[in-house]
C-alpha cells in the first residue's frame, strides 16, 4: 500500500558533516550566505550576537552557525546520504532517512487498530521532502516548515526560532491536520539533530531516575535502546505487572556532549505528553543519539471474556484527543568547561528559576500511623483499626533525636481518614482516634515546632476505594480508553503481581481532585506542613472526558500553587513540576533504571535542587550516597513491634520497627551534618567521577571527594581512604 522510497542523494550540502569547522563568515552584511550553504539551497533567516540561522527553503532543514565554537550544526546527519562516506555504509534501513528528517511519525489505521495496534512509520525526508510536500516561510527570528504526509493525509507544522543561547523547535499542535482514516500516535522531533558518530568523544545524557550517561560509540547492539515516558507511564492505564516509579523520568531534559561542546534540550511545552528516546551505535547505525517524541495518542488494550480462558480476546484502542497542544523544545548550546552534564544541570536550574532556600540538614523520616487488621466478634469478621505509630510515639521518635541535637523532618502517613490507605475520599480533617485524636495530634505538632522539627501530614487526594463524602467511586473517577474504570492494585513485591484479594483503588478525575483539595483546605486545622501524596509521582489522563496528561498537569500545578502559598508542602518522587512549590522532597532518586546502554548514574536532579529545596536520599542509601549527592539521610518505619503487622496488608513494613534503625540513623546523620551544616544552601556547580572517585564542587568553593574504590587515593591534595570521603576548600 505504501511506497518504498529509494535514496536520492542531495547536493554538496548533504556531504557536510554534523559539525564541520568552516571559516567565520565575513562581516559584510547579515544577508550574506557562505558559498557552501548558498550552493546547497540555504538562505539567511536570522542572527544575533551568538548564532546565525540558515534554512533550506525547499526541505525545511536548518543550519546554525555557532559563533563561539566556529561550527555549523545541521538539523540532521547528511553524511549518511553521501555514498562516498563511511556513514553511508554504516547506516542502514529506515534510520538512514530518519537521521536527515525533521520529523518521524508513528500512526495507526483506524479500521484495523482494534486487532493490529503496532504503529506504522513515516519520516519527513522520505515521505515529504522526496515528494516535494514541504512549504517553508519566514517568521520572526526564524521560519516555519509544514510537512504534508500524503500517505496519511496529515500536515504537521514545525517552527524554528533563534534565541540568545540556541534555538527552539515547536510542533504547532493546533495547526496539525490529520486524515480521517489514520491516527498519528507520536511525532519524533529532530530525531537526527542530537547525534554523534565515532569521530567524537563524549556521551548522551538521559534523565532516567537521578540521571544517566550513555557513552558515544559503546556499540551495544540493535536491541539496546532507551525509551521512557516523561513523569512515568499514564497511571490511568491498567498495569499487569509491577514497575517501580523510583527511576521514572522526573525532569524533561536531555543532552549530548561531543568533544568540547554540548547541547541541552529542555521540553518547555508538552512535557506531560513526551517520551525521551536514545540509542547507541549498533549494527544498523554509526551514531549515538537522543531525541524526544510528542505522544499525540496513547494506545491501550483490554481483555474481553477475561474469566473465560479459552475465549479470551485482547483488543486495542487509540486515544482520540480532540485538542493538541504545542510541543516545544529549547536547545541550549554549551562550550568549554560548561559542556558537560553539570553544565546541563545549571542550564535547567536557571530555566526553572528556583527561588526557595533549603532548610538546614534534618534527618528525614516517614512514619506510618493507623492501619486496619482483620478480626472477628462473635464469629463475625470485621476490620479493626490499630496504631502502628501513635501521636505520642511519633513524639518519642523526635525526642530521641532531639536529645542528640538532631532535628527531624517527619512525613506522617496514615494520620487521617482511614489510615494508610484511603477508603473514602480524604476530604475531612479527622485525625484517627486510635492514634490519639485531634488533641493528641495538636500536642505532638506543638511539641515538634518548639523543638525545631518539621512535620508534614500526608494526605492522598488522588485515590479512593469507596463512594462517600461527596465523591463517587463510579462517576467521579478516571475512565480508560474503553470507558471503564481502571483499578489500581497494590503489588506483592516478592513476586511482583497484584494483590487481588483487596479492593482496588481508583483515580479521581483531575476536576474532582481539585474539588477535594479545596474542601480539605477549608477544614485543615493543623499547624503543620502538608505532604501531597502522589502529586510528585503520578500523572494521568481521563480518557472519557478528553482530559490529557497536560490538562492534569496544569490542574496539579494550580493546586500546588494554592497550597504552597498558605503552608509548606512536601512531595514524594520529585517530578519536576513540583520543584517550584515543594519545601521538602522525600526519596528523590539517586540511581537510574540500569538500562544496558548506561555507563553510570549521575546526580542531575540533585545538582538542580541543592540549595533551593531540601530533599532526602532513597531508603537504603548509605552515608557515602548522602555525602556525594547532598541528600539528607532517610529512614521509614513504625514505632510498634512488627508483630502488629501479622494478618494485615502491610507486610512490606516488616523489619521497619524504630528500634531496628534508630541508632544507625543517628550515627549517619551526625556524620552527614559535619559536612553539610554549612553547605545546605549552596549550589552544586559541578560533579564528575573517575576511577571510583567522585568530585562534587559547590559554589562557595567547597569540594567533596568520595572514594568508592578499595584503595587509598590522593584527590586534590587530600588522602581519601577506601569507602571514605574528604572535604577541602570552602569558607
Amino acid at each position: 500500500m505504501f511506497k518504498r522510497v529509494f535514496l536520492v542523494f542531495l547536493s554538496a550540502l548533504m556531504i557536510l558533516s554534523f559539525a564541520v569547522n568552516v571559516p567565520v563568515i565575513a562581516e559584510n552584511g547579515a544577508q550574506d550566505v557562505p558559498e557552501e550553504l548558498k550552493t546547497d539551497g540555504y538562505s539567511f533567516v536570522a542572527e544575533n550576537d551568538n548564532f546565525k540561522l540558515y534554512a533550506n527553503m525547499d526541505t525545511g532543514d536548518f543550519c546554525i552557525y555557532d559563533i563561539i565554537s566556529g561550527n555549523y550544526r545541521f538539523s540532521g546527519q547528511p553524511s549518511v546520504l553521501d555514498q562516498d562516506s563511511e556513514a553511508f555504509e554504516l547506516n542502514t534501513g529506515r534510520i538512514k532517512t530518519e537521521l536527515v528528517s525533521m520529523l518521524a511519525v508513528n500512526y495507526v489505521q483506524l479500521s484495523t487498530v482494534t486487532s493490529t495496534a503496532v504503529p506504522l512509520y513515516l519520516n519527513s525526508y522520505a515521505y515529504c521532502v522526496m515528494d516535494g510536500n514541504v512549504t517553508v516561510k519566514i517568521i520572526k527570528n526564524g521560519y516555519r516548515a509544514e510537512y504534508y504526509f500524503s500517505d496519511i493525509a496529515t500536515k504537521i507544522p514545525v517552527e524554528i526560532v533563534l534565541g540568545k543561547t540556541g534555538f527552539s523547535a515547536t510542533i504547532v499542535g493546533k495547526d496539525i491536520k490529520t486524515g480521517k482514516k489514520f491516527r498519528v500516535v507520536s511525532i519524533s522531533l529532530l530525531p537526527g539533530f542530537m547525534a554523534a558518530d565515532k569521530s567524537y568523544s563524549g556521551y548522551v545524557f538521559v534523565p532516567s531516575g537521578s540521571g544517566a550517561l550513555i557513552p558515544l560509540n559503546a556499540t551495544k547492539g540493535d536491541v539496546a535502546t532507551y525509551s521512557e515516558t516523561v513523569y512515568g507511564n499514564d497511571t490511568a492505564l491498567k498495569v499487569e505487572e509491577y514497575k517501580s516509579e523510583a527511576n521514572d523520568i522526573k525532569v524533561p531534559v536531555y543532552g549530548i556532549k561531543f568533544n568540547d561542546t554540548a547541547i541541552t534540550a529542555i521540553i518547555t511545552k508538552g512535557d506531560a505528553t513526551a517520551n525521551i528516546n536514545a540509542d547507541s551505535d549498533s549494527f544498523s547505525t554509526s551514531f549515538t543519539r537522543v531525541y524526544s517524541q510528542y505522544v499525540t495518542s496513547i494506545i491501550d488494550s483490554t481483555t474481553l471474556f477475561e474469566s473465560n480462558f479459552e475465549n479470551q480476546r485482547i483488543i486495542y484502542g487509540a486515544e482520540d484527543r480532540k485538542k493538541l497542544t504545542d510541543y516545544s523544545v529549547k536547545y541550549v548550546f554549551l562550550h568549554g568547561s560548561k559542556a558537560d552534564y553539570s553544565g546541563m544541570a545549571e542550564v535547567y536550574r536557571n530555566y526553572l528559576g528556583l527561588k526557595g532556600k533549603a532548610e538546614k540538614p534534618k534527618l528525614m523520616i516517614s512514619v506510618y500511623g493507623a492501619a486496619e487488621k482483620k478480626d472477628s466478634f462473635l464469629g463475625i469478621p470485621y476490620e479493626k483499626r490499630i496504631a502502628l505509630t501513635s501521636f505520642d510515639e511519633a513524639e518519642k521518635i523526635t525526642d530521641y533525636y532531639n536529645k542528640k541535637d538532631i532535628p527531624v523532618t517527619m512525613q506522617y502517613i496514615g494520620w487521617n481518614n482511614n489510615g494508610i490507605y484511603n477508603k473514602k475520599a480524604a476530604s475531612k480533617y479527622s485525625p484517627v482516634g486510635v492514634l490519639g485524636g485531634q488533641n493528641g495530634l495538636s500536642d505532638f505538632l506543638e511539641h515538634s515546632k518548639k523543638n525545631g522539627n518539621s512535620v508534614y501530614l500526608d494526605n492522598d487526594f488522588l485515590l479512593i476505594k469507596k463512594s462517600g463524602r461527596g465523591f463517587s467511586v463510579y462517576s467521579d473517577v478516571c475512565k480508560s480508553i474503553f470507558n471503564t474504570r481502571t483499578p489500581i492494585y497494590r503489588f506483592m513485591l516478592s513476586v511482583y503481581v497484584p494483590v487481588n484479594n483487596e479492593d482496588p483503588s481508583y483515580l479521581l478525575t483531575p476536576e474532582n481532585v481539585r474539588k477535594l483539595t479545596d474542601v480539605f483546605s477549608n477544614g485543615f486545622k493543623a499547624d503543620a506542613g502538608l505532604s501531597m501524596s502522589g502529586f510528585g509521582e503520578k500523572l494521568y489522563s481521563d480518557f472519557s472526558s478528553d482530559i490529557s496528561r497536560s490538562d492534569t498537569l496544569e490542574t496539579f500545578k494550580k493546586i500546588l500553587s494554592d497550597y504552597s502559598s498558605k503552608q509548606k508542602i512536601a512531595i514524594d518522587g520529585a517530578n519536576a513540576y513540583t520543584f517550584k512549590y515543594a519545601s521538602a522532597i522525600f526519596t528523590a532518586p539517586t540511581t537510574s533504571d540500569g538500562n544496558i546502554l548506561f555507563s553510570e548514574s549521575v546526580p542531575f536532579i540533585q545538582m538542580v535542587l541543592h540549595g533551593s529545596v531540601s530533599y532526602s536520599a532513597e531508603y537504603g542509601n548509605d552515608l557515602l550516597d548522602c555525602i556525594e549527592y547532598g541528600a539528607n539521610p532517610y529512614y521509614y518505619g513504625i514505632y510498634d513491634d512488627a508483630g502488629m503487622l501479622i494478618e494485615t496488608s502491610y507486610n512490606w513494613l516488616y523489619g521497619s520497627t524504630f528500634d531496628n534503625w534508630k541508632k544507625e540513623a543517628a550515627s549517619v546523620f551526625k556524620e552527614y551534618n559535619k559536612v553539610y551544616k554549612n553547605l545546605y544552601n549552596k549550589k552544586i556547580v559541578s560533579h564528575n567521577r573517575e576511577n571510583g572517585v567522585s568530585k562534587t564542587v559547590f559554589d562557595d568553593g567547597t569540594v567533596i571527594y568520595v572514594n568508592r574504590s578499595d584503595k587509598t587515593v590522593n584527590a586534590g591534595g587530600k588522602t581519601v581512604k577506601p569507602q571514605g570521603y574528604a572535604v577541602s576548600g570552602g569558607k
